[in-house]
């Protein structure tokens, strides 16, 4: 394989020139050559503004490689998100078309997320628009991303619109817990994708398939496989949406843990588009509340579907799994529509769910942002299996238990309410204080 230095093209990585210059040289030239791989050297950090990847290209990053992004707005001028999102989500590390496209090594790329924030809260960063994507590679086709350390991105990580044939292999991702928007890897109306043994810590979501609206010549999300990866997440570790104005299916979760956030798993429905064939197994989630600025409220499973605006016309989810899967939070699992026939034929399979109260923040609250519907409803008594307008839900072997830190709001094992066909088989569990409330509740 035939290597480009960027030092050879002028690279300085002295950490503060804006080397994107030289880095581009060698990326066009290896592009020119029929392909290869572009070097960035060790024990070096390369800082730079935008930079555009080409097709046939090994973007490799050796041991102690660093690439970092200038922490100055002016610099990011392209968006990459029009119409939908106008304003932010700059390129920084893009490509559009480029096929056959790997970004290797064991290198670190840093967005300098924490440098782009305009003040800080307790627990959460202030900021405005104009803030870059780490990667944004659109329409990309038989796409590689192999152990590198993404980290600190400033808004999305991993932006994915419309490509097919990728794979993501034992990358660690690590980003700020406080900063907003910065997701793990966001797969945007893809087809065919693999994530595969990687360590995430996202800002936001940790994996977050959407099917955002001005995009639709690109189709669908379907196809694909999510396996053996850890995530921690000030919001939702796993979210399917709430870009849910294309479908959603033929999706497969295996042999994950989430731990330390504030949702597990979300099917966060919000458009007219339909959720369909997902099947979420062996999993261990772990979440607790963390701050009412993020969404979530301690669920470690989370459907629901509410109107994005008063004039949406609602989509569906339908046939989706969750088994073996071991659950422990400040809430239940969580499964609510704002009309019956959107949600349907759902089951829990061996889902065990344990509810105690860790946090000192307060609960009590289901949270449906965002939406027409209230964004927060409060006062909501939590249950183990909460279930609201849905039909053809099977709850199987599945079991509710209670910790020592039982606050008021802690009702029933399962409340179900407008849910047409229920079907319990082998349940086990009882209230939080069977001395007041039943096991199994209706509304």
């Amino acid at each position: 394989m035939s290597e480009f230095n960027i030092l050879e093209y002028g690279a300085k990585g002295d950490g503060t020139t804006n080397d994107a210059a030289a880095i581009q040289a060698a990326i066009d030239a290896c592009a020119s050559s029929g392909g290869g791989r572009v070097v960035i050297p060790s024990a070096k950090t390369f800082a730079a503004g935008p930079i555009e990847l080409k097709s046939n290209i090994d973007f490799h990053l050796e041991h102690t490689a660093r690439l970092a992004a200038i922490p100055d707005r002016a610099l990011y001028t392209e968006d990459a998100l029009t119409p939908r999102f106008e304003g932010d989500g700059k390129k920084w590390i893009h490509a559009f078309q480029a096929d056959d496209l790997a970004i290797t090594g064991t290198g670190v790329i840093d967005g300098r997320g924490v440098e782009f924030m305009t003040g800080e809260l307790p627990h959460i960063y202030k900021t405005t628009a104009g803030r870059p994507f780490l990667l944004n590679l659109e329409a990309c086709k038989h796409l590689t991303i192999k152990d590198v350390t993404l980290k600190d991105s400033a808004f999305w990580s991993t932006h994915l619109l419309g490509c097919e044939d990728v794979l993501i292999s034992g990358i660690r991702l690590l980003n700020n817990l406080k900063i907003p928007n910065a997701d793990g890897i966001d797969p945007h109306r893809c087809k065919d994708l693999r994530i595969i043994g990687c360590h995430i810590v996202g800002g936001d979501d940790c994996i977050c398939p959407k099917a955002e609206e001005g995009f639709e010549h690109y189709g669908d999300n379907e196809d694909f496989v999510v396996s053996g990866c850890t995530m921690v997440s000030t919001s939702c570790a796993i979210k399917l949406g709430s870009g849910t104005y294309g479908g959603m299916k033929r999706f497969v979760f295996d042999n994950c843990i989430i731990k330390g956030s504030h949702r597990g798993i979300g099917l966060q429905h919000r458009d007219h588009g339909v959720i369909e064939d997902v099947l979420f197994s062996n999993m261990i989630i772990e979440t607790r509340l963390f701050d009412p600025a993020w969404w979530g409220e301690g669920c470690p499973l989370y459907v629901t579907s509410f109107e994005r605006t008063p004039e949406t016309e609602l989509g569906a989810i339908r046939n989706i799994r969750f088994s073996n899967i071991q659950c422990r939070g400040e809430s239940g699992v969580y499964l609510a529509a704002s009309k019956p026939g959107i949600i349907e034929n759902i089951t829990f399979d061996r889902v065990s769910v344990h509810v105690d109260k860790t946090s000192k923040i307060e609960g009590g609250y289901y949270d449906r942002r965002p939406g027409a519907a209230d964004p927060l409803v409060e006062n909501a008594p939590t249950s183990g299996f909460y279930l609201d307008t849905a039909k053809d839900i099977t709850v199987r072997d599945c079991n509710v238990t209670w910790g020592e830190n039982r606050p008021d709001y802690y009702r029933h094992a399962v409340y179900a309410k407008q849910v047409e066909n229920l079907d319990l088989q082998g349940f086990k569990g009882d209230s939080a204080f069977p001395d007041r409330f039943e096991s199994i509740a209706s509304g």
